[in-house]
């Protein structure tokens, strides 16, 4: 019984995995990262008075503090460019670990400040698995003037250490997911949904409450029909607690992860929270390689099924020589 559940354990971290996969993921979540990151400035951040300071754990143990806005404006800067560099895979590593370095204090800075929010922590959970991952074995300019630099073809072979760093996004996303579920339903039962509780929270968001506004008026239509606004409850609690399902089976993958991504969308259209880093982090879920190559893999399909055709009526030929 141990030995299966640490075969099954040992299988599901390091099955063996594509490096293109992988790579796609890296150029897609460091790119979508960077380009959201960029219009962000954290140098005012800098500028607070030491009253407001309220350190959360990570911040408090390392005794990391608000830099100067002269020396964030410096550290975003060289936090963004790590960023571009990890996403197109030049000196892909040392790029990742920047990436993930500064912007562990970057991405907490702000939440030192009495208010903690949690849609961006799975960047940073994200960023530490590449840094430490072979991300850059594929789709990285790195990969592609080693194979130049060497004469060997690019890096195509599937590795068990390609498959944790994704494994670990997803167990991370779940986690998250279902926390934020179980959460709803411990403190506030089933009156979290067969109540006028989302229809109220639907309305408050219309009052200029969020880090972002709504990009619609359509929750006011939802919170005026009760049966509108439990069956989106309902199901959003559903879609978060039952959210690690898809970590295990691949059947609810096809299900939770268009859902958790109509979720994110549905939240933002309707409430106005930005939940970007997660949409980001979806990335993740889908095998790229295969997504990639499809049409490659049909056409040698065919090629083999072709050549056993024209071959068979070859070999009976011979077969029948012989016995005659």
């Amino acid at each position: 019984m141990i030995d299966r559940l640490q075969r099954r354990w040992n299988e599901f971290w390091f099955a063996p995995g594509s490096a293109t996969t992988l790579g796609t993921c890296r150029l897609l979540f460091f790119g979508a990262l960077f380009i959201w990151q960029l219009p962000h400035d954290f140098s005012p951040w800098g500028a607070f008075a030491h009253t407001f300071w309220m350190p959360i754990p990570l911040f408090e143990k390392l005794d990391w503090r608000p830099l100067d806005p002269v020396l964030l404006t410096v550290l975003q800067s060289v936090w963004k460019g790590s960023l571009l560099l990890s996403a197109i895979g030049w000196f892909t590593r040392p790029a990742m670990l920047v990436a993930f370095a500064l912007g562990t204090y970057l991405i907490g800075l702000p939440h030192n400040f009495g208010q903690t929010q949690h849609f961006d922590a799975l960047v940073v959970f994200a960023s530490m698995a590449l840094a430490l991952s072979r991300a850059g074995d594929a789709m990285s300019v790195d990969a592609l003037a080693h194979a130049v630099s060497t004469g060997r073809r690019l890096a195509t072979g599937d590795d068990g250490e390609y498959t944790w760093p994704i494994r670990f996004v997803w167990v991370t996303m779940g986690l998250i997911f279902c926390a934020a579920g179980i959460s709803k339903l411990r403190h506030s039962g089933l009156e979290w949904i067969f109540s006028n509780n989302f229809a109220l929270l639907l309305l408050r968001q219309q009052y200029h409450l969020s880090d972002g506004e709504p990009l619609t008026r359509w929750a006011v239509f939802v919170a005026r029909h009760d049966w509108l606004a439990q069956g989106l409850a309902a199901a959003l609690v559903a879609i978060e607690a039952l959210f690690p399902l898809a970590v295990i089976s691949r059947y609810a993958r096809y299900i939770l992860v268009p859902a958790g991504v109509c979720l994110l969308i549905g939240v933002r259209v309707l409430m106005g929270p930005t939940f970007e880093p997660f949409l980001i982090g979806c990335v993740f879920w889908v095998p790229w390689k295969e997504v990639a190559f499809a049409d490659r893999a049909r056409v040698d399909r065919a090629r083999v099924s072709q050549q056993a055709t024209v071959k068979a009526p070859v070999a009976e030929a011979a077969a029948w020589q012989r016995i005659h």
